[in-house]
């Protein structure tokens, strides 16, 4: 039996770009087992999400919104929105470019409950992370290897990140939600540092096609723009 999986699309104000970004989920997600699609909007225009609800009709979408209080503010909502135990967290820039196997990242994560993330977005870039291979047996499938992410020995700061992932709701039952107040990039950070100094932080880990980047990151970034939310 499969568990239910969240969906979760972080959005503003990208009606191009997120259109992108949901087809080639629609196209590529593999999973046989039932999908919950979310927007967690931080307060587009006005008929940015009505639009989006009539086009996917079909994916029965239902929406948090926050009044422009930033990225930390918009996700917490959302998650604390869902019911599911595992989610699928992607911001509204990032369009697929291959298959999203799913079903192997919960495998993997009902059978090794030491690990609360699964990256998918392809972690080139993310240099010096220590990767161990190791493997999760006796899942519904069979043995899957996968590669954990090995926190105290990686040099590199994103062990977390922003890009897209699959999670368990342990890893914010035990780091807390994001911290609110802050600009995209550092707000991204401040988890990252509590990923990496928190003792019992469940662990990340990469499925074995997870080095090669996976998503087409497009679109331009409101990162340091005056959309990107000035806290004082």
């Amino acid at each position: 039996m499969w568990p239910d999986v969240a969906i979760l699309l972080v959005t503003y104000n990208r009606p191009i770009e997120i259109r992108k970004v949901i087809n080639a989920l629609t196209a590529n997600i593999q999973y046989p087992g039932k999908l919950h699609w979310y927007l967690a909007d931080d307060n587009s225009p006005e008929t940015y999400l009505p639009l989006l609800f009539q086009e996917y009709s079909r994916l029965n979408f239902s929406a948090t919104v926050t009044n422009r209080q930033g990225w930390g503010a918009n996700v917490n909502k959302g998650l604390l929105h869902l019911k599911e135990d595992y989610i699928f967290l992607i911001e509204d820039d990032y369009v697929s470019l291959r298959p999203i196997y799913l079903d192997r990242g919960i495998a993997v994560l009902e059978t090794v409950p030491t690990l609360g993330v699964i990256r998918y977005d392809g972690i080139e870039g993310h240099t010096e992370l220590q990767l161990s291979l190791k493997e999760a047996k006796n899942t519904q499938i069979g043995t899957i290897p996968y590669l954990q992410i090995n926190r105290a020995p990686s040099n590199h700061l994103n062990i977390y990140s922003n890009r897209p992932h699959l999670r368990h709701r342990r890893l914010h039952d035990i780091l807390g939600m994001y911290k609110e107040s802050l600009p995209l990039g550092a707000t991204e950070s401040n988890y990252a540092h509590r990923v990496k100094s928190t003792e019992l932080c469940p662990e990340f880990a990469i499925l074995s096609d997870g080095i090669q980047r996976a998503f087409d990151h497009i679109g331009h970034s409101h990162q340091g723009t005056s959309e990107d939310v000035n806290f004082k």
